[in-house]
């Protein structure tokens, strides 16, 4: 059995690294295993940047930038009686209206935009919104979260350590089903995310919140990710013990069914052998990600969002009793809809969408959307399985082993036709899937729960595969005919 301890021991969970008095005297090796680790860390958001606009159509330029002078001007104030941080004009756009008839074109109008940005404390936001489209805001176009500087850079440091854990649980995964001696980590390449992406609109409203503020828009930010990984160049010896002495013994013998590793004193060898080999896992998905929606017309924005506000409390109450994780809501979307007769731009009325996203477990997942319909909403998206993030790990440390013990077959069956001793393993390199697709929706109609949208959770695919570079020799005395080409090969 290869030496695993400097990688699983309870007392040194580090990769083996030499002594360096040790280090000096013995031979070095130029066998390398290339492995990259990744880590994902979650962290709260705090703050939440909104871009809302104020759209205005009228017959002159001068009246429509009245108009949205106006507005912007009340929606300005109500932010900044709010405590709006970087409060700032995106865009202020006006343009003319045609309308086409006959293959003319006629100027019927004029259409201004301004577009403003600012950022709160994400608990703030909602009721912030909700005061913006009273005063004069009819567009929503963005809103994101973000954690503060000081929680990134912890969670930075945080992800580099997780990616230097999935880095060396791949390594002994590797090594242990090869029985290689880990030694010395050559070289480290660190790949972190400077610039996590802002996390997309989470609600989560407390339950005090919903009887104080019924008609204030539910929101809460959601967790942000920041991802890293870490590439190790690891080197490596075979264990004196895994060195037998035939190559039939070295295939396919019954007390060492590994790749066989020539013992050092006897000197490397130049010929390669380079092997692939390739391993699945189909893990059985528990957890269960909904997307769906409420959606609202409504003569003005005013009563659009109230609408909507009203409805995704519901929701997001009814969600909440149930239990639902990683509540949040996707979008939150606010548009006027035009109407186009004899080629005539009409503002007929307003469109609200807010998107909700939560997690529950599969089995509970089919009551939780029937509930949210019952409750509000109108909209489903999308539905998505996923195993546990536990279970998912130690598939792909199984389905690296998997793929290891694929390449010690095909290298069997070579050698063993070739009648080739098997030397050194020189490389080795790891592909692994690191981000499994969930699963899609599979329906399996319960009988005593008909009443319900029944739902259960596929299998969820982890695949992953390594190369393996394989040194050997001719075994000694023995003719290979190769009659393809009339050549011999005397060992």
């Amino acid at each position: 059995m290869a030496n695993t301890d400097n990688l699983t021991g309870v007392r040194n969970l580090g990769l083996a690294i030499a002594d360096p008095f040790i280090a000096s005297t013995a031979p070095k090796t130029a066998q390398i295993l290339e492995v990259t680790g990744q880590g994902e860390v979650n962290v709260a958001t705090t703050l939440t940047a909104v871009e809302l606009g104020i759209k205005v159509q009228g017959k002159t330029a001068t009246e429509v930038q009245e108009q949205v002078a106006q507005r912007s001007t009340a929606v300005v104030y109500v932010l900044q009686k709010l405590g709006a941080q970087e409060l700032q004009t995106t865009s202020i756009q006006l343009n003319p209206v045609y309308s086409y008839e006959n293959s003319t074109q006629t100027l019927t109008g004029f259409e201004g935009l301004n577009t403003l940005q600012f950022e709160l404390p994400t608990v703030q936001s909602g009721a912030a919104i909700d005061k913006a489209i009273q005063a004069g805001a009819n567009v929503i176009q963005n809103i994101s979260f973000t954690a503060s500087d000081e929680v990134l850079q912890q969670a930075r440091l945080q992800v580099l350590s997780e990616a230097v854990k999935d880095a060396k649980a791949q390594a002994q995964a590797v090594f242990s089903t090869l029985q290689l001696t880990p030694g010395q980590i050559i070289d480290i390449d660190i790949n972190s995310d400077d610039n996590p992406r802002p996390s997309p609109l989470v609600s989560n409203l407390t339950a005090d919140r919903v009887s104080a503020a019924a008609s204030t828009t539910p929101i809460i930010g959601s967790p942000q990710t920041i991802e890293a990984s870490v590439s190790l160049d690891i080197g490596y010896s075979p264990n004196s013990a895994g060195t037998l002495a035939s190559a039939a013994d070295n295939l396919i013998g019954v007390r060492n069914p590994g790749v066989a590793i020539a013992d050092p004193l006897i000197g490397s060898t130049t010929q390669i052998l380079e092997v692939t080999g390739k391993g699945e896992v189909s893990v059985a998905t528990t957890l269960t990600e909904v997307q769906l929606g409420i959606k609202v017309e409504a003569k003005t924005a005013s009563a659009v969002q109230e609408q909507v506000a009203q409805r995704s409390t519901a929701v997001v109450d009814v969600l909440q009793k149930l239990g639902a994780q990683e509540l949040q809501t996707t979008s939150i979307q606010l548009n006027p809809v035009y109407t186009f007769e004899n080629g005539t731009q009409t503002l007929t009325c307003f469109e609200g969408v807010n998107t909700l996203q939560f997690e529950l477990p599969t089995v509970q997942s089919g009551a939780a959307i029937d509930k949210a319909i019952q409750a509000g909403a109108n909209v489903i998206q999308n539905i998505s399985f996923t195993a546990s993030d536990e279970v998912l790990q130690q598939a792909r440390l199984q389905v690296l082993s998997e793929a290891v013990k694929d390449a010690k077959a095909q290298a069997q069956a070579v050698f063993s036709t070739l009648q080739l001793t098997p030397g050194q393993i020189i490389d080795i390199d790891i592909n692994s899937d690191d981000n499994p697709r969930p699963s899609s929706l599979v329906s399996n109609l319960i009988t005593d729960r008909v009443s319900t949208t029944p739902i259960i959770g596929g299998s969820q695919t982890i695949k992953a595969s390594v190369s393996l570079d394989i040194g050997y020799s001719p075994i000694s005395g023995v003719i290979l005919d190769l009659p393809l080409n009339g050549l011999q090969q005397i060992a």
